[in-house]
């Protein structure tokens, strides 16, 4: 299992390599999880600046969950990431950053 900041940094550079803008992502959260078959999970938050979502555009968001899986298997992370998605204003920030 990797550290929670290689988890981080592996989601960056695979968001900001996919989406259209790096300015358009503030930062990445992360946090294990228990899914809904009980294994072992991670939850990826990619958090968009305020106008981020307008600047995804096609199948960046897909890419983004595709290359985030495989860069982290490389890695040696075997839990599977949810990835998901929200502007600053939707997120709690009492997680990690």
């Amino acid at each position: 299992m990797l550290d929670e900041t290689k988890i981080r940094d592996i989601a960056l550079q695979v968001a900001t390599a996919n989406l259209s803008s790096s300015a358009a992502i503030s930062h990445v959260k992360s946090s294990s999880f228990v899914d809904s078959e009980g294994h072992d999970a991670l939850r990826i938050t990619i958090v968009l600046s305020p106008n981020g979502q307008s600047e995804i555009k096609g199948d960046a968001t897909l890419d983004t969950l595709i290359g985030i899986q495989n860069k982290l298997q490389a890695a040696g992370e075997d839990r599977f990431p949810l990835v998901e998605y929200a502007t600053e204003g939707e997120t709690d920030d009492g997680g990690d950053s």
